[in-house]
């Protein structure tokens, strides 16, 4: 088990941010102290709270990320970082982005989307998605449609009905990565550094900010901002007031920071290199 702490004050690096979250007063500190580390895992890439047991599912692509070779897997670890069985479910190739609804799990897989049963980890059904190339991440909608990036297009598919298909498509949305569902849009962040908004109809595409690098992860700080990831591994704070703040930065190390999950003052984020997955305690100062 490892620790340390970063303390950062926000860095004066502009991003024109539209957030839908409840104004807070400014953040002037944002403070990460890391608490668990745990390796083992075959490059983790995301990482998902299951509500009903308290767990969480770790995605494990254990090869490239485009090779249809079925050495992919979904593990369980606990949310104090140890395995409780690394190979809960298999059968996968390169299984990526997690997204729950009831009983449930689904699972990118290079070109299909994959549900899993959320207890047993048995694969109960796929179905492809035509012309996608490297689906990435995947979130559930509030009525159940489950919506996938392809970060090999300009595209974002759903899952509705027993069939996949496009569901938006735009230029700014080339290299599509980290999507976060919200209650009036979705938020996207690419691989090409932009920071996005789609409307819930999947019809129009706002471009908010860019200079994200390679973006993996987009979540809510539970503060009015939000936390990113660029996957070389950097974790940024995105603030209300449109600037944004490196909290991190592991490139050097060549530690990855991919698909992270935030849970309340807490996020869990997989390294796909050197596979392993960490968590952090977060704290904010006003």
């Amino acid at each position: 088990m490892m620790k340390s702490a970063l303390l950062l004050a926000p860095a004066a690096l502009s991003l024109c941010l539209a957030c839908s979250q409840a104004d807070m007063a400014p953040l002037e500190t944002v403070e990460l102290t890391e608490v668990w580390r745990t390796g083992g895992f075959a490059a983790p890439e995301s990482v998902l709270p299951d509500p009903e047991t308290g767990l969480l599912f770790v995605s494990n692509v254990n090869g490239e990320g485009d090779a249809a070779d079925g050495n992919g897997f979904i593990s369980r670890i606990t949310r104090g970082g140890e395995i409780e069985t690394l190979q809960w479910a298999t059968g996968l190739d390169a299984p990526k982005g997690l997204a729950l609804d009831g009983d449930r799990l689904y699972v990118t897989d290079i070109a299909r989307i994959v549900c899993i049963d959320r207890r047993s980890g048995e694969i109960v059904e796929s179905w492809p998605a035509p012309g996608a190339g490297f689906l990435n991440d995947a979130v559930a909608g509030p009525d159940g449609r489950i919506y996938a990036s392809d970060s090999a297009t300009s595209r974002i598919y759903v899952l509705e009905d027993g069939m996949v298909h496009v569901w938006a498509e735009d230029a700014a949305l080339s290299a599509i990565n980290g999507l976060w569902m919200e209650s009036d849009r979705m938020l996207a962040v690419t691989m090409d550094g932009v920071f996005a908004a789609v409307t819930l109809d999947g019809q129009s595409v706002t471009v908010l900010g860019e200079g994200l690098g390679d973006a993996d992860a987009i979540a809510p700080d539970g503060q009015g901002g939000y936390l990113s990831s660029e996957w070389p591994g950097r974790v940024y704070h995105l603030s209300p007031d449109g600037t944004f703040t490196v909290l991190a930065d592991t490139r050097e190390e060549e530690i990855y920071i991919n698909d992270f999950y935030v849970l309340g003052d807490f996020v869990i984020i997989p390294h796909w290199s050197p596979g392993e997955v960490s968590g952090w305690q977060i704290r904010y100062s006003h």
